[in-house]
């Protein structure tokens, strides 16, 4: 007796190969048979309808935590990773607790480098001493022996952008000697892209660590059409026998604090120090020179093209900056558009309280990389917080996106391929041997959809909607997602590095 049966599918196994019709059958969370007619009862009967039945979508770069997290089980998605960008729990120990019996999927957990650095020394802007690096270096350790996926760094951030190359590839070590994999926010994503690429690649040759380039993107309106480049970088580090890996968001927008517009200086120490630098009149002066020459090279100058998605304020969620400086009285400028940045910034001078929308990539430069066979799918968002009034559509429709939109309509590659990028070349990255693919003895994290009206519905304007065309969605062999309906089961958990 299987406890649970899917029968009449397309499966698709997850190595890129076109389904074939087939049965599942399901015994205590895993895949007891597979084969084109399964025989036995089970205790429910899933009748696919013909549609396909591929394994459970892995989100390689997410920022969530222990919870239901039905925003990814609606899209498919049965395992995340959290701790990217270099924002983490330190204590791997405590995050596994506090998955048990709460966790609607699968969570693993990287280590991450601004946590680490600030635990140890604060936000401040300098090399750290031997004692310190020894104590950074210690805290990975404890995590990873605790069972993270892999060291993350986000160097775009503070205090991590402090931080130079030896610093990252010594901590990288401290991870290596346990395994799993280094992953990284870039330094710059604009100009400097190739650069950081280097930079990153480098750390991981150093500390012996595959390497995972986090939301791989070409931002700001003045360089558009890089994308070439960057493949091609890509290309001659993988033909060297690198392990480079990256993921990718389906948008041309990303997402993130309003202080990414600032300078790394300006956001050293704490609210009363960003304050301070804004009352002083020379500060005040070179950060507006930096925040006009910044608007204008990413943005285009068009303050349309940021957009607050969660605020203290709710009156400014959901607006644009062109909007918040018109009702001030100015204009869609750069220069306006500056003062307004830093009147927001003084109202709000914690690092983390209010988040924008940036538009500021183009629809090739995603094809682009999006073709590339390295790159996994990774939504790079996280279970949307009540104060989000129009939080980034990644959040609702990544994986859906790529299948009905870039797969089926705009056939960027084909279906089973989709499933491959969002399945076994995550699971590969992570190690896992069972989970990725549809195969006897695997875990059973299946996800079953019609490719036909597989399709995002959340939009920039309207994103707070769940897909279309997912049938059911199972963790662990029970089924989390029946139809469009949460069931409530809570199957998931703790996901230690292999």
């Amino acid at each position: 007796m299987f406890d649970v049966k899917i029968v009449n599918g397309l499966l698709v196994r997850g190595d890129g190969a076109e389904g074939r019709p087939g049965e599942i059958g399901i015994r205590q969370g895993r895949i007891a048979a597979i084969s084109a007619s399964v025989a036995g009862a089970a205790q429910r009967t899933i009748d696919a309808g013909g549609h396909m039945v591929t394994p459970g979508f892995i989100d390689l770069h997410t920022h969530c935590v222990p919870g239901v997290n039905e925003n990814y089980l609606q899209s498919g998605v049965t395992t995340v990773v959290g701790g990217n960008c270099g924002f983490s729990p330190l204590d791997i120990q405590k995050v596994a607790a506090d998955c048990a019996g709460k966790c609607g999927l699968n969570l693993a957990m990287l280590v991450g480098h601004n946590d680490v650095r600030t635990k140890v020394m604060g936000n401040v802007n300098r090399a750290p001493t031997a004692s310190e690096l020894q104590q950074m270096c210690g805290l990975i350790d404890r995590a990873m022996q605790d069972g993270a996926a892999g060291f993350s760094t986000g160097l775009t951030y503070v205090p991590g952008n402090y931080s130079q190359t030896a610093e990252v590839a010594e901590l990288a070590g401290a991870a290596a000697r346990h395994g799993g994999y280094y992953t990284s926010h870039m330094r710059d994503e604009g100009e400097g892209l190739l650069d950081s690429i280097r930079e990153t690649v480098a750390i991981g040759r150093a500390s012996g660590l595959p390497v995972h380039l986090s939301h791989l993107k070409v931002r700001g309106c003045n360089i558009w059409g890089r994308s070439r480049g960057v493949v091609e970088l890509l290309d001659q580090y993988r033909a060297q026998g690198l392990d480079v890996t990256q993921d990718q968001y389906p948008y041309t927008a990303s997402c993130g604090r309003i202080y990414l517009l600032y300078p790394a200086w300006a956001q050293e120490g704490g609210p009363a120090d960003r304050l301070a630098r804004l009352a002083d009149a020379k500060q005040r002066a070179q950060l507006k020179k930096y925040l006009i020459a910044y608007l204008t090279d990413i943005h285009a100058g068009d303050g349309e093209r940021v957009v607050i998605s969660d605020a203290p304020d709710a009156a400014l969620a959901g607006r644009s900056l062109a909007d918040i400086a018109q009702a001030a009285g100015r204009k869609n400028q750069p220069d306006d558009l500056a003062e307004t940045v830093m009147d927001i910034a003084a109202r709000f001078p914690e690092l983390t309280q209010v988040y924008c929308v940036f538009h500021g990539m183009c629809e090739e430069d995603v094809k682009t990389i999006m073709r590339h066979p390295t790159t996994a799918v990774g939504s790079d968002a996280w279970a949307p917080r009540a104060s989000e009034a129009r939080p980034h559509p990644r959040m609702f429709g990544t994986f859906p996106r790529v299948l009905g939109h870039y797969a089926r309509e705009q056939q960027v590659f084909p279906m089973a391929e989709a499933v491959r990028r969002m399945t076994g070349l995550p699971a590969r990255r992570l190690g896992l041997k069972d989970r990725g693919l549809l195969q006897e003895g695997a875990w059973a994290d299946i996800t079953v959809f019609d490719p036909a009206t597989v399709i995002d519905r959340a939009t920039f304007d309207h994103p707070k909607q769940y897909p279309a065309g997912f049938d059911c969605v199972l963790v662990n062999g029970q089924v989390v997602v029946d139809h469009g309906t949460y069931t409530g089961a809570l199957p998931g958990g703790f996901m230690t590095r292999p």
